[in-house]
């Protein structure tokens, strides 16, 4: 139920807006808790048992965490396999070019079947964040997906996404960054997105070229207004420092004939022509000379040469690694990376640039950076990460099935969408922001609140999609125990792991007792049904739902919003 159909709407404003991510008076947060909250989708009693076990101080506690999550193939995952066999999604193992035979040609290629790849690769994405053990792997896969961003639900996008997925960003994220950025040029979704599928000879596309250098490389920063790349300083390195329009313009050409294999442009009769796969297309090829970066690329080049020297010199480019090393302390550290620690951990990018575990090895750098777990960090989960503590602090252990019915799984893809942090949905190419200031906005947290408020409620058939009660049952076996205060408090420690200020614990107790005192204990057993009161004994009217209500509240705290 939403929370202005169990409580007042003044009171449950009250509550929930007020002073939200102004200072927040709190404990100091235990290590461990500040660690998992900030590197995983939320902190549970089982991951945080699990760190707490891996050494004697906080330091060595954190190092061993670190270098277990970046061995992700190490770490046994089968339940959450498990549970992704369990949804009966048809689309995640189908190779490229059968994606292409499906739901581009055959039969799947209208209505919803078009989108079932983007929409069960989606599907898959929930399960993995709320149930993985590889949790800074699954945050690394999401880093890479806003850094690397295509518009997954686009018609022309949507039957291939689950390639893009599987075959692009999982295999490369904590891989090396030169063997990725090959990868997204030459996959059919950027090829689509960015529109180089169709750049050719002296009609090039500077779509894909642009974006190449000012968000998946160089950065904006290092942007220079000319056309005329003498204007660009040389950099201490004997580089340029930036780059011009110069620079996106001879990067563009160098990408020409990088297509796909779609037969309506090549050889309509020739079924290897109509795959969806990569292609280079000699005919499409600029194969004149390029200046780039101030180095000459000669006329004439082997195939795909030209595009591969222009990789080459971007990656090794230091404004390539501090563009790319600030994003990840970004997301991990604070929404203002530290200057000097942008510039130590592109040192190690830059150093480490031929490694097969270069990515690695910079989060590695930053991970164990004192300025990591700084408590003065201002990040704060987007909507999509708050939808994401919630099952998972709960042990949800949800699959969700895409297209169906609206309870519960239509109505949480629809809210979900609404609050503007779906999965794969970001048009533009800059990928899904990072700082608190775009998503502490009025719209976007009204609108992760109505999702969140909603959540202990749906049900598949008679089974709740969060087991609030079920957990709550478990806690407190013995029925003389479960008081209001005690069990806000035991919800307040997994959630949060400490207490918020007073006042709004005691808000929280005082709507779940009801008419009962603070120390009373509370009837979970029964719960009488809808449109019924119960005779005579109104303070047990409905508790399961207060109960769970409650928990929604929990979910809605300024405090559940930071990371």
């Amino acid at each position: 139920m939403d929370l202005d159909n169990v409580m007042g709407g003044d009171e449950a404003d009250e509550l929930i807006f007020a002073d939200a991510f102004e200072a927040i008076s709190q404990p100091p947060v235990p290590f461990a808790r500040r660690v998992l909250e900030r590197l995983s989708y939320g902190a549970t009693p089982e991951s945080l048992a699990e760190f707490e076990a891996l050494g004697g101080d906080d330091q060595a506690r954190l190092t061993a965490w670190v270098d277990w999550q970046l061995n992700p193939q190490a770490i046994d995952d089968s339940h959450c396999q498990s549970l992704i066999l369990s949804g009966g999604y048809q689309t995640l193992d189908k190779p490229l070019a059968q994606l292409w035979a499906d739901h581009v040609r055959g039969s799947m290629s209208s209505g919803s079947q078009r989108y079932l790849p983007v929409a069960e690769t989606d599907a898959a994405r929930i399960v993995r964040a709320q149930s993985s053990r590889r949790q800074l792997y699954e945050m690394m896969v999401e880093f890479w997906h806003d850094h690397f961003n295509v518009f997954g639900w686009s018609f022309s996008i949507a039957p291939v996404f689950a390639h893009y997925d599987r075959d692009v960003i999982r295999p490369n994220a904590l891989g090396n960054f030169r063997e990725m950025i090959e990868l997204v040029a030459s996959s059919t979704a950027m090829l689509y997105y960015l529109d180089n599928r169709s750049s050719r000879g002296s009609e090039f596309n500077e779509n894909y070229a642009r974006e190449l250098l000012e968000l998946h490389t160089m950065g904006t920063d290092a942007y220079f207004p000319t056309n005329d790349p003498g204007d660009v300083p040389i950099g201490p390195d004997g580089m340029p420092a930036g780059y011009s329009d110069w620079d996106v313009y001879e990067a563009a050409r160098c990408f020409t004939g990088w297509t796909v294999r779609n037969g309506h442009w090549h050889f309509p009769s020739d079924p290897a022509y109509d795959t969806g796969e990569f292609l280079y297309w000699p005919a499409w090829h600029d194969v004149a000379g390029k200046f780039f970066l101030g180095q000459f690329i000669l006329p004439s080049q082997p195939a795909l040469d030209d595009g591969r020297r222009v990789l080459d010199r971007l990656c090794q480019h230091q404004a390539t690694a501090r563009h790319v090393c600030a994003k990840l302390i970004r997301r991990f550290v604070a929404d203002e990376p530290p200057p000097d620690l942008v510039e130590s951990v592109a040192a190690v990018f830059l150093a480490h640039g031929e490694a097969p575990d270069q990515i690695a090895r910079v989060l590695r750098h930053v991970l164990l950076a004192p300025e990591a777990f700084d408590t003065g960090s201002g990040k704060v989960r987007r909507p999509w990460e708050l939808v994401m503590a919630a099952l998972r602090k709960t042990q949800a252990d949800a699959v969700p099935i895409p297209y169906s019915d609206w309870q519960p799984w239509g109505l949480f893809f629809n809210r979900l969408n609404q609050t503007g942090h779906a999965s794969f949905r970001w048009q533009p190419p800059d990928g899904y922001p990072d700082t608190a200031s775009r998503w502490t906005s009025v719209s976007a947290m009204g609108q992760s609140w109505r999702l969140l408020s909603v959540l202990p409620e749906l049900r598949e058939g008679s089974v709740p999609v969060l087991p609030v009660v079920a957990l709550t049952l478990q806690a407190f076996p013995d029925p003389a125990s479960r008081s209001a205060a005690a069990i806000v408090d035991w919800w307040l420690d997994r959630l949060l792991g400490y207490s918020p200020e007073p006042a709004r614990r005691t808000r929280l107790i005082s709507f779940l007792r009801q008419n009962a005192a603070f120390d009373e204990p509370l009837d979970l057993e029964s719960s009488a049904p809808d449109g019924f009161w119960s005779s005579g004994n109104l303070k047990n009217h409905y508790v399961q739902a207060r109960l769970r209500t409650t928990v929604a509240l929990m979910f809605t705290l300024p405090e559940f919003h930071r990371r």
